[in-house]
C-alpha cells in the first residue's frame, strides 16, 4: 500500500516536472529576442531565449545540489545519534 503512493507521488512529480520544462520550452521560444546581459564587468548579447533556458538550468541545479546536501547532512546527522 505504501510502495503505491510512493509510486503514484513519483509519478506526479515526473508529470509535473515535464509539464514545467514543456511550458518553460514554449516560454523561451517565444521570447527569441536579442537582448543585452550585463553581469558584473561582462556584457553580453544574445536571445533572451537562451538566458531564460540558462537560468531555468543554472536554478535547476541549484536546487538538486542543495537537496542532496540536505539529504547528506540528514544522513549524517542520524548516524551521530
Amino acid at each position: 500500500m505504501e510502495q503505491d503512493k510512493q509510486k503514484k507521488n513519483k509519478t506526479f512529480a515526473w508529470v509535473l516536472a515535464i509539464l514545467i520544462v514543456v511550458l518553460a520550452a514554449i516560454f523561451a521560444i517565444q521570447n527569441n529576442v536579442v537582448t543585452e546581459i550585463n553581469f558584473l564587468f561582462l556584457k553580453v548579447e544574445g536571445p533572451l531565449f537562451l538566458v531564460i533556458v540558462i537560468v531555468f538550468l543554472l536554478g535547476f541545479f541549484l536546487g538538486r545540489i542543495m537537496h542532496l546536501l540536505h539529504k547528506k547532512k540528514k544522513l549524517k546527522k542520524e548516524d551521530t545519534t
